[in-house]
């Protein structure tokens, strides 16, 4: 097997070579930020609405980026083509970089850039024409306190126990309540409902992230002509969906057929789940 490459702060390094300091804030406190990119055919899908968020984001938590838009870009695809890679995840990582012990903020100290790319594994087919099975776990939406938006911060605990929790139930994701009990998204997913021919999905806060594929999502129901919504959902919502489903970068539109062990609608993938993903497949 070929070792890949990683792009880190301006360099190209083999896996096993590329190290960060153990006093980088992104190993010490989870201080930093990361997206998630997929390139088809070697292009980069909706790159720079992810820059767009990356941007905004460093902004929100005071990270000053230490290249250019421009130059994140071409370092994405030049670790695209180091690699040999067509069809690939992307993970772009922006840490606060190396500085000394304690909270407070270093601005002289340069931030940690590291991009690395992957081989797309996608879910097998049987959970697209079966769809998966989700858990709800109340109370527990995570938020970055003193910012009014979700990020996509390094620090993501809580999505890694949730989806081990809901692993642990037989599901393929865990979808989060906030503390009113209204869904907010999956560990690593936006969440879709479908209910009378009306698509609706929780409206942006600070619980939820304004998912790439969700807006693209939204792009295309608007284009075509589908009701679509953008407001409160609670729990009992779920339970009463005709069809629900998640989305982001690396499942693109995958259909939830089971919520807490019970069945959605017809207990199958549904039309317009089916409908929005064969049109999402013909935007890039």
């Amino acid at each position: 097997m070929v070792e890949p490459f990683i792009y880190l702060n301006g360099l190209f390094w083999p896996l096993s070579k590329a190290n960060v300091s153990v006093q980088d804030r992104g190993f010490s406190y989870g201080d930093g930020l990361f997206e998630t990119l997929r390139a088809y055919s070697k292009k980069v899908y909706r790159l720079e609405e992810h820059l767009d968020r990356l941007m905004y984001s460093a902004k929100l938590l005071f990270i000053e980026l230490p290249i250019t838009r421009n130059e994140f870009r071409s370092a994405i695809y030049k670790t695209l083509e180091i690699n040999g890679l067509s069809d690939s995840i992307i993970r772009l990582t922006v840490t606060r970089g190396e500085q000394e012990p304690g909270i407070n903020i270093d601005y002289d100290a340069p931030p940690t850039v590291v991009i690395q790319t992957r081989a797309v594994v996608s879910p097998p087919t049987t959970a697209y024409s079966e769809g998966v099975a989700i858990s709800i776990f109340r109370n527990c939406a995570p938020r970055v306190s003193g910012i009014f938006s979700q990020i996509k911060s390094c620090n993501f605990l809580s999505q890694i126990v949730i989806r081990e929790r809901a692993l642990k139930d037989g599901s393929f994701e865990g979808v989060m309540l906030d503390h009113n009990n209204y869904v907010t998204e999956g560990t690593t997913a936006n969440i879709f409902v479908v209910k009378n021919n009306i698509l609706k999905t929780p409206k942006l806060n600070e619980y939820i992230l304004p998912g790439v594929t969700r807006q693209v999502i939204l792009d295309i129901a608007s284009i075509h002509g589908i009701d679509c919504k953008e407001q409160l959902i609670s729990e009992k919502d779920l339970f009463e969906a005709d069809e629900v489903f998640l989305a982001n970068t690396g499942i693109e539109i995958l259909p939830v057929c089971q919520v807490n062990r019970l069945p959605i609608g017809t207990g199958k993938p549904g039309p317009m789940t089916e409908r929005l993903h064969q049109l999402f497949r013909k935007s890039f």
